[in-house]
């Protein structure tokens, strides 16, 4: 038969191999976490960038707006409005570059090799709103001075006020800045326990760790917003509301400067309204609409923060619940201590004087004692039941595991008698069985 020599493969190379794998896996490993690092520092530059945009064509809006209602230049449509179009053509423009830098941080993340894999229809519609919302502002030479005959008044509100849609540019910052965010390790647990580091979850984050804080920085803020949006609104006479009588509309309302825009503001999200001030125009009102459903979820988010705020931890309610006691026990005593003095002040005067009327203010003391008392015991039963401290809660799981492993100590030595008993019935029945085959063997051999 002929003899195939295999290939021989030295020592030193059969020991190499999975070291040079090991190293490549290692590489590679340090390639992604680099890479990662990059893209995630490149995301957060690109939304401080887009955040700064954002709030510089804001300003320029407000800006522009109060030049044609105050009508102090005619020059600064000219100069404004095109600052604020190049800023909204560049601040898309990074709309679309940092949805590419996090869709390539996601496929890092997951160990995609192609990022546009990660596409789906829901981030397409999501880049889609964002460019929309980013894009949307008042274009060049519209028209020159907003008035209320004006026709095309409406287009000045509908390409001014949603302007202030860009402020969740503001939340993604803060939510790029934060700790959790900034921090490996905080992001790798974040992974392994598949929890993402989502903008809601930063700021649910921050609300439970800072309430005040934050509910107190987000509700000025949006009272700032809709007060210089209804100002606006009062002021340009946008969608006014035309009236049956034959007396004309006046030029502009009560709310139409910002101080009284501001106090109608607060009135009405205080769910108050005093209906000292009127508005005249169907854009004020929409706005005072959702000023007062803001208000309303305002007033019940910070009924939640307030009662968080003043809760007790663990040591601080066992601590008030053993003081409660101590007080409840005292004064309980002192109760018992009155039933017995006045019990024997009544029953002297009812021994050494016949008059019932010596006795009677003794026994209303001693009723109304009695009843003191049983409301007292009634309390401490309702705090021994209701409030249930930690070491009282411990110190019930660890009887109920002594009683546990008694009870287990009982069925074991139970069990181990009822084992020697059935012993014990074997061998006598194997006795038994041994004397009746003798007996029967015995009379066969005598027959024989």
């Amino acid at each position: 038969m002929p003899f195939e020599l295999a290939e021989v493969v030295p020592v030193s190379d059969a020991r190499s191999k999975p070291k040079s794998d090991e190293n490549k896996s290692i590489f590679f490993m340090k390639h992604s976490l680099t890479e990662r690092k990059q893209l995630h520092f490149r995301c957060r530059r690109v939304n401080d960038v887009m955040c700064f945009i954002a709030l510089f064509g804001l300003i320029l809006m407000i800006i522009d707006t109060e030049c044609q209602f105050n009508q102090i230049s005619e020059y600064s449509l000219i100069i404004i409005r095109p600052l604020i179009s190049f800023s909204s053509l560049i601040l898309v423009g990074l709309v679309i570059y940092y949805h590419f830098l996090n869709a390539r941080l996601y496929a890092v993340n997951n160990h995609i090799a192609d990022w546009r894999v990660t596409l789906k229809f829901r981030s397409i519609v999501i880049i889609i709103c964002e460019m929309i919302v980013c894009a949307i502002h008042p274009f060049p030479q519209i028209f020159k001075v907003t008035t209320a005959s004006n026709n095309l008044a409406w287009l000045d509100m509908i390409f001014t006020l949603p302007m202030f849609f860009r402020l969740y540019l503001v939340a993604r910052s803060v939510t790029q800045h934060s700790p959790l965010v900034d921090a490996a390790s905080s992001r790798s647990i974040g992974y392994l326990n598949r929890v993402p580091m989502t903008i809601s979850f930063i700021l649910r984050a921050f609300l439970q760790t800072y309430p005040g804080i934050c509910w107190s920085c987000m509700m000025t803020t949006l009272l700032l917003i809709t007060s210089w949006s209804l100002h606006a609104c009062e002021q340009g006479m946008w969608f006014p509301i035309q009236t049956l009588s034959s007396v004309p509309l006046p030029s502009a309302s009560f709310a139409s400067s910002f101080a009284n825009a501001t106090w109608f503001t607060i009135v009405t999200f205080t769910t108050v309204g005093y209906g000292d001030i009127v508005l005249q125009t169907y854009c004020g009102r929409g706005i005072a609409f959702l000023t007062s459903f803001i208000g309303l979820f305002a007033s019940a988010i910070l009924v939640a923060v307030f009662i968080n705020k003043i809760s007790l931890n663990r040591s601080e309610q066992m601590v008030l619940d053993f003081v409660k006691r101590i007080d409840q026990a005292r004064e309980y005593r002192t109760r018992v201590m009155q039933i017995i003095q006045y019990s024997v002040r009544a029953w002297f005067l009812r021994r050494h004087r016949s008059n019932y009327g010596a006795a009677f203010p003794s026994l209303c003391r001693l009723h109304r004692a009695i009843q003191a008392a049983k409301y007292l015991k009634q309390q401490r039963r309702n705090v021994l039941n209701g409030n249930d401290s930690l070491l009282s809660i411990l110190t019930n799981v660890y009887y109920e595991q002594k009683t546990n492993e008694k009870l287990l100590v009982k069925l074991k030595q139970q069990s181990n008698s009822f084992d020697d008993r059935l012993r014990r019935l074997e061998i006598k029945l194997d006795t038994v069985l041994t004397a009746l085959t003798r007996n029967n063997s015995i009379p066969q051999h005598s027959r024989l």
